[in-house]
């Protein structure tokens, strides 16, 4: 069996984004989490816990949920989740599946989320402009 190598780069990519729900007619900011890596069975849903408080939300990544329908397709494994009334400045923190932690603080509002302190090396690709977010 051969021996497990390290990888390189990041293994996450997360959008921080304002969005408009349709449906509700309602502001909201979206988090999209996926894994970078593009799984050739299924597009798996990523297991993650929310956390969320006044000043901080925090993301629990647990591991890979098999998707809803058992059609083939490639994709990556993804967590989309929106949330209505997040104003002002947040810590954020992303927790592997090995408990390590990427922590930023971002300010958001209706039309735009700023980084404010970027997470120092880590797993994590963070992006909050969707038309820099990579098409694949």
């Amino acid at each position: 069996m051969g021996r497990r190598t390290a990888l390189t780069g990041p293994e996450y990519r997360l959008l921080i984004t304002p969005a408009f729900d349709e449906r509700r007619q309602l502001s909201t900011t979206l988090f999209l989490l996926e894994t970078v890596k593009i799984f050739a069975s299924f597009r798996y849903e990523l297991a993650v816990d929310v956390d969320v408080s006044s000043a901080a939300l925090r993301f629990s990544i647990r591991g890979l949920k098999a998707p809803d329908l058992s059609l083939p397709a490639a994709g990556h494994a993804r967590f989309r989740r929106e949330f209505d009334g997040l104003r002002g400045t947040y810590e954020i923190m992303v927790e592997g599946l090995d408990r390590t932690t990427a922590s930023f603080t971002v300010r958001i509002s209706e039309k735009a989320v700023h980084l404010i302190h970027p997470p120092a090396r880590t797993f994590l690709d963070l992006f909050t402009d969707p038309a820099l977010w990579p098409a694949d």
